[in-house]
């Protein structure tokens, strides 16, 4: 457990956030990624907005918001110290923006469910717009408790965990919301161990895994948690994949497990030199996963056995997810080097700096998720710039700021 408690205040310096004088509000430091409907790319900013970007325009120079752009500042409030009345100010967002049919879920560290429709954020209106399916939870001012995943919509239900403490004790737990209202549908009961992740569905349940070291299954329809769990003895710290009845989750051991739904031990660990921060990829029967030792580890689904003769080696720590686009995989470390590496040979090249060959490819800090945009794949930096990358020219073809006025 002491490796647990230790594990968990590192990941809380990770997204600490500190409070300043109400003369100077603090900025927010989110790292939500980068997502993509086809015909436009939804930017998460490092100070709690929400863009949606037509990338012609931006590559044109074009000013911003060009037709069918749009920004949405998501703040709460905020009280400066000093007597300071109070004022509001960007609320910090982990997850990463979650599209359905012309609406944008978004969850914030503060405790808030929202959904936005992009025609309604486009033409300036007073949110929520609640005919156009606009809504946010809770819609008091009370808070479900620090949001670090993404919300995962699946049908007519928002499925979302938090981590909420009451009585001295902290708590996982897990709503499911209306998708057209927000409306609460369940709660779960409190689970042991904060949840700081986005919860799997699989078929008529959820998986969740917990900084406890948890796995549990929930009944999607009531929230109810089911007999089966899984108790791993250390803390997980990615969230958990689902494919073919088996559950794919990092933790702090520096394991990468997987388990079957309903065992009680896994078909196979693998072992790496760091946590598997981030959620791996699943292409065939392969899993592409990134590691904070430094590497892209590729791996078959069904029993573990690297692809490749040696793993990707980036040469420092990645956080961010990877990307697939055709027969490439795009990683990009934490201090801001982006790589090209090939599917099936596991080898792959650094994308240079275009001005400058000694910084790293973002010149910022990157911990995001990028997404794949129109065969290019998108990556914002902490420097709130979004890079633009070519995956079969291995180079920058475009930045973006998004200090936008």
């Amino acid at each position: 457990m002491k490796a647990v408690r230790v594990a968990t205040l590192v990941l809380l310096a990770m997204v600490a956030v500190s409070a300043t004088g109400c003369m100077s509000q603090p900025v927010a430091q989110g790292f939500v990624g980068v997502a993509s409907d086809g015909d436009n790319l939804y930017v998460g900013s490092a100070d709690g907005r929400i863009l949606r970007l037509d990338t012609d325009a931006r590559a044109g120079g074009a000013a911003f918001p060009s037709q069918g752009e749009w920004e949405y500042a998501i703040t709460k409030p905020s009280k400066g110290g000093f007597g300071c009345s109070t004022t509001q100010s960007p609320s910090i967002i982990y997850g990463d923006p979650v599209l359905d049919d012309g609406h944008l879920c978004v969850a914030t560290y503060d405790g808030k469910v929202l959904m936005l429709d992009s025609a309604s954020r486009e033409a300036g209106l007073v949110f929520p717009q609640v005919r156009s399916g606009e809504w946010q939870y809770p819609r008091s001012d009370e808070s479900v408790g620090p949001i670090v995943g993404s919300p995962a919509v699946v049908g007519d239900v928002v499925y979302v965990c938090s981590s909420k403490r009451e009585k001295g004790q902290t708590s996982g737990l897990v709503y499911a919301l209306d998708r057209l209202y927000g409306d609460e549908l369940w709660v779960s009961e409190p689970l042991d161990g904060k949840l700081w992740i986005t919860p799997a569905v699989q078929g008529d349940s959820l998986i969740v895994s917990t900084l406890g070291g948890v796995l549990l299954q929930l009944d999607a329809s009531s929230g109810a948690v089911r007999p089966w769990s899984y108790d791993a003895g250390v803390g997980f710290v990615s969230s958990p994949l689902v494919l073919n009845g088996t559950v794919y989750v990092g933790s702090f051991d520096r394991s990468l497990y997987a388990i079957p739904v309903g065992a009680q031990s896994p078909s196979w660990r693998f072992q790496a030199g760091n946590w598997f921060w981030s959620t791996p990829v699943a292409v065939g029967d392969t899993l592409y996963a990134t590691c904070l030792d430094g590497k892209l580890y590729g791996l078959n689904a069904a029993s573990g056995v690297p692809a490749w003769s040696a793993p990707y080696d980036a040469g420092s720590a990645i956080a961010a997810p990877p990307v697939v686009v055709g027969d490439r995989v795009v990683v990009v470390t934490k201090s801001g080097d982006v790589h090209v590496v090939g599917l099936a040979t596991g080898s792959g090249v650094r994308v240079p700096n275009p001005s400058n060959e000694k910084a790293s490819t973002c010149n910022a800090a990157v911990v995001a998720a990028p997404a794949a945009h129109q065969g290019i794949v998108y990556i914002r930096a902490q420097n709130n710039t979004l890079f633009g990358i070519d995956p079969v020219a291995a180079r920058v073809i475009s930045t973006v700021s998004l200090k936008m006025e």
